[in-house]
C-alpha cells in the first residue's frame, strides 16, 4: 500500500505532498503542483501517482484541507477506481472559508482601532482596493441562453414569482441584473439605466408589465432589480447577483451581446455561468457560436474553468416516458451535442423550470391554464420514477446533504432546479470564498509590511551621537542624490522613450490574437469555392455574416482582456523601474504606491459587413438540368437493335461563383479586422502613455513630497534626543502589536 498525504491550503494556494512520510523529490511531477490550485491538477493526480509507483496502483490517501476541495479528491479517486486502481481516502477537515473570512473581517475592525496601523491601511490605495474587493459581498451568476430555452421561466422560478417576461419568442432585449435582498419579502424594486448611465425610471414595487415596457425601450442599457431570490442560501458574507443576459442574436444593441460574451470570456473573475439549453430543440447556429466560445474558455483553465459552466437542460417536462421517450437517451443526446461542440465532460443538469415555477408560485395566482399544467406535471413527475430529474445530476455529497437539510417535498426535488441552486452555493464555497480570503489576507499583509518597515526605520535611530552624526551626513548626501537623480530631464526622457515599446508579454498576447484571427479568416475563405445555387449562396453568406459578427465581438473582448493585463504588466515594469532607481537612495520607502489607473472603457460599437448578394453576381449560362436514354436502333440495321443513346435536355439555371462573390468581401472583412488590431494596439499604447505620464507625475510630486517629509522627520529625531526617545518607544510598541496581530492573521489561513 502506497501512502500519500496531501495538505492543501486553498487560501495561500499551497500544497504539501508526503509520500510514505517523505516529501517528493524536486524533479517529481508532484513538486510542480506545490503552488497550484487543487482544481488545476487533481484530475491528473492518480495517473501521476501510477507512473510514480511504476504501475503499483494501491493508494492510501490522507487529505487535509477544506471539504469542497476534498470532494474533488473523492471524484478523482472514483475515476481512478474506474480504471482499476485501489484507493482508500481519509479526510482531516479544516475550517471552512466563510468562517475565515469572518475572522479576517473582525481583525480588520481591530486594526482600524489602532490609529497608527489604520493609517497604513488608509494611505495605501492597493490595500484599500483589495479590502474593498474581498469584502464586497456580490457574487455574479450569469444566465446565458439562445431563443426559446425557457431562460426567463427559469429565472422566475428562482425568484419565486413571475417577474420577467416569458414567451416562446425573443423576450430579453437588454440586461437585467437581480440582486438578492431577503428583506424585500415578496416585493421587487427596480430602476431603468439608460445608455448614458442615467437612471431614467424607478419603481419600489415593479411589475412584469413595467419591466416588459422598459425592456422594449431602445435606450435601455440595463435594468437593476432588487428582491429575494428564492431558495438561495442566505449568508452574511455573500449576496447573489443574478444577471439575465440577452441571447446571442437577440438584442437591440450589439453592446449587449458584447457584454454577454464578455461574461463567458472572463477568466479573471471566473463568474458562474448557467447555460440554458432547450432539451427538445438543439443545434441552432446561435448555440454553435456561443458554445464554441464556452468550449474555448473551458480549455484555458483547470477544473474551475469547467465547474463555472453549468449546463441547465430545460423543458424536460415535454418528454413523456409512457410514449417511449427515454430520458437517459435524451440526456445522452444532449451530452453528445455538447461534445460535438468541443465541450467534454460537461456538467449537465436536467430541469423543469416551469414545474418549479408553478410549485413556488402562490396557488391563488395560478391561471386556469397553469392549474392544468401543474396537475399534469405533478401526475407525471410524481408517478413516473424516471421523471425524478435529481437522479441524472452529477451532484456532490455535500449538495445532497444540503438538499436533505432543506426538507423539500419530493416533487420539488424532482423538478431539478433546487439542485442547480445548491450547486451555486457549492461554487461560492469552493472558489469565491477562498479567493476573497486570500485578497483580504494579502491586503492586511501589505499593510503590516508597511508598518514594520516604518518601525524598523525608527529603530535604526537607536545609536550613539557619533553614529547619528554620520547618518545625518548620509542624509545630506541622499538629498543631493535625489535632486540629481529624479529631477533631471534626461531621466524623464529615458522613461518616456522606453515607454514607447510594449512589454514582451503584451506583444506575445497580441501576436497570438492576430495569428488566430488570420487563421480564422483564411478558414472562412475556404468555404467559398466552386459554384452553387443563389439560394445556397445566400444561406452561406448569412451564416458567415453572423459568425463574423460573433468572432469580431469575441476579438474585441479578447483585446479588452489584453489591455487589462498589459496595464498590470506595465505597472509592474514601472514599479521595478522605480525601485531600481531609488533602492540606493531610500530602501525603506518601497511601500510608496503608484497610482491605480483606470482600465480601458472602450466603447465597442457594432460593425456591419453588409454581406448581401448583388444582382450582378448572379450569372446565367447553359447547364444540363436533366438527362435520359432513348433507343438508337433502326429497322434497317439489325446490329443496332437494343442500343441506346443519351439525349441531353437543356435549360437555364442561375448560379453563383462563390470565389468571385467572396473575394471583394474578403478584402473588406480583412480590412475591418485589421482596423480592430490597429485600434486595439493604439488603445494599449495610449494606456501605457497614461501610466507613464502618471508615473512621471508621481516622481515629480508625490515621491518628492513623501521623500522630503521622511527626511525632515528623521532629522528631527536625530537632533532632538527627547523626540527620538519617544519615537523609539512608540515604534517598538507598535512593532510588538503588529507582530502579535500578524500571528493572529496567519492563524486564519492555516490548515
Amino acid at each position: 500500500m502506497n501512502t500519500i498525504e496531501i495538505i492543501h491550503n486553498p487560501f495561500i494556494v499551497e500544497t504539501q505532498f508526503l509520500i510514505s512520510g517523505q516529501p517528493p523529490a524536486e524533479g517529481c511531477k508532484l513538486s510542480s503542483y506545490k503552488e497550484s490550485r487543487l482544481q488545476v491538477w487533481i484530475e491528473k493526480l492518480f495517473d501521476e501517482l501510477s507512473q510514480l509507483f511504476n504501475g503499483d496502483n494501491n493508494f492510501e490517501v490522507t487529505f487535509r484541507g477544506v471539504e469542497s476541495d476534498y470532494l474533488d479528491v473523492v471524484d478523482a479517486a472514483k475515476v481512478a477506481m474506474g480504471k482499476g486502481m485501489q484507493v482508500t481516502l481519509q479526510f482531516i477537515e479544516a475550517d471552512p472559508a466563510e468562517e475565515r473570512l469572518t475572522r479576517i473581517r473582525e481583525l480588520m475592525e481591530e486594526a482600524k482601532l489602532h490609529p497608527e496601523f489604520e493609517h497604513f491601511i488608509r494611505e495605501n490605495a492597493d490595500v484599500s482596493q483589495s479590502f474593498e474587493e474581498a469584502f464586497n459581498k456580490d457574487f455574479d451568476v450569469y444566465v446565458v441562453a439562445t431563443m426559446s430555452s425557457g431562460k426567463s421561466t427559469l429565472i422566475n422560478a428562482m425568484l419565486g414569482q413571475d417577474l420577467l417576461p416569458a414567451a416562446n419568442e425573443a423576450t430579453t432585449a437588454t440586461i437585467a441584473r437581480i440582486t438578492d435582498n431577503a428583506l424585500m419579502g415578496q416585493r421587487f424594486a427596480a430602476q431603468r439605466v439608460t445608455n448614458d448611465h442615467r437612471v431614467a425610471e424607478n419603481s419600489d414595487n415593479v411589475s412584469l408589465e413595467v419591466l416588459q415596457a422598459w425592456n422594449n425601450l431602445p435606450d435601455t442599457m440595463r435594468i437593476d432589480i432588487e428582491g429575494k431570490i428564492h431558495a438561495i442560501q442566505d449568508r452574511d458574507s455573500v449576496r447573489l447577483v443574478l444577471t439575465d443576459t440577452p441571447g446571442p442574436n437577440n438584442s437591440q444593441d450589439a453592446k449587449h451581446q458584447l457584454k454577454t460574451m464578455s461574461f463567458i470570456q472572463d477568466s479573471q473573475r471566473n463568474p458562474l455561468i448557467l447555460y440554458v439549453l432547450n432539451a427538445s430543440q438543439l443545434g441552432t447556429n446561435d448555440d454553435k457560436n456561443l458554445l464554441g466560445l464556452v468550449a474555448e474558455t473551458m480549455r484555458k483553465g483547470g477544473k474551475q474553468s469547467k465547474d463555472r459552466f453549468i449546463f441547465v437542460i430545460n423543458k424536460m417536462d415535454v418528454f413523456d416516458p409512457e410514449k417511449g421517450e427515454d430520458l437517459p437517451s435524451v440526456l445522452a443526446r444532449v451530452k453528445n451535442y455538447l461534445v460535438e461542440n468541443g465541450i467534454f465532460n460537461p456538467l449537465i443538469y436536467p430541469v423543469s423550470a416551469n414545474l418549479t415555477r408553478l410549485l413556488r408560485k402562490p396557488q391563488h395566482l395560478h391561471s386556469r391554464k397553469e392549474r392544468g399544467e401543474l396537475n399534469s406535471m405533478m401526475d407525471m413527475f410524481g408517478e413516473e420514477p424516471s421523471m425524478n430529474l435529481l437522479q441524472y445530476m452529477p451532484i456532490t455529497e455535500r449538495v445532497k446533504r444540503s438538499l436533505q437539510e432543506k426538507k423539500l417535498p419530493e416533487i420539488v426535488l424532482s423538478s431539478g432546479l433546487p439542485a442547480v441552486e445548491a450547486m451555486i452555493d457549492e461554487y461560492i464555497d469552493k472558489y469565491n470564498f477562498p479567493h476573497r480570503v486570500k485578497r483580504a489576507y494579502d491586503a492586511m499583509i501589505k499593510a503590516i509590511a508597511v508598518g514594520l518597515n516604518e518601525t524598523q526605520l525608527i529603530e535604526q535611530l537607536d545609536q550613539d551621537e557619533k553614529t547619528l552624526a554620520h547618518i545625518n551626513e548620509e542624509i545630506l548626501a541622499l538629498e543631493l542624490r535625489q535632486e540629481q537623480g529624479f529631477d533631471t530631464q534626461a531621466y524623464k526622457d529615458k522613461i518616456a522613450r522606453e515607454g514607447k515599446v510594449l512589454p514582451r508579454a503584451t506583444e506575445d498576447e497580441l501576436a497570438t490574437l492576430e495569428n488566430a484571427s488570420g487563421k480564422y479568416l483564411r478558414s472562412v475563405s475556404e468555404r467559398f469555392i466552386g459554384e452553387v445555387e443563389p439560394r445556397i449562396a445566400e444561406m452561406r453568406v448569412k451564416e458567415v455574416e453572423e459568425e463574423l459578427q460573433f468572432q469580431y465581438r469575441k476579438l474585441i473582448n479578447a483585446y479588452e482582456a489584453v489591455f487589462i493585463t498589459s496595464q498590470q504588466v506595465i505597472r509592474d515594469d514601472l514599479q521595478a523601474e522605480y525601485q531600481r532607481y531609488i533602492v540606493d537612495l531610500f530602501k525603506d520607502c518601497q511601500h510608496l504606491k503608484l497610482p491605480i489607473l483606470d482600465s480601458l472603457q472602450k466603447a465597442a460599437g457594432d460593425i456591419s459587413f453588409n454581406l448581401t448578394i448583388k444582382s450582378d453576381e448572379v450569372q446565367t449560362k447553359r447547364v444540363v438540368i436533366d438527362r435520359y436514354e432513348v433507343s438508337d436502333s433502326s429497322w434497317y440495321n439489325p446490329f443496332s437493335w437494343g442500343s441506346t443513346r443519351t439525349v441531353y435536355k437543356y435549360g437555364e439555371e442561375k448560379s453563383v461563383d462563390l470565389a468571385k462573390l467572396w473575394n471583394p468581401r474578403s478584402t473588406r472583412i480583412n480590412t475591418e479586422f485589421a482596423r480592430l488590431v490597429v485600434a486595439a494596439r493604439t488603445e494599449i499604447d495610449n494606456g501605457k502613455t497614461v501610466l507613464i505620464d502618471q508615473f512621471m507625475a508621481f516622481m515629480g510630486r508625490e515621491f518628492e513630497t513623501k521623500f522630503n517629509e521622511l527626511i525632515d522627520s528623521l532629522k528631527e529625531k536625530m537632533t532632538d534626543r527627547d523626540v527620538r526617545k519617544q519615537a523609539l518607544e512608540e515604534a517598538r510598541e507598535l512593532q510588538a502589536w503588529i507582530n502579535q496581530f500578524k500571528e493572529k492573521l496567519d492563524e486564519t489561513l492555516a490548515v
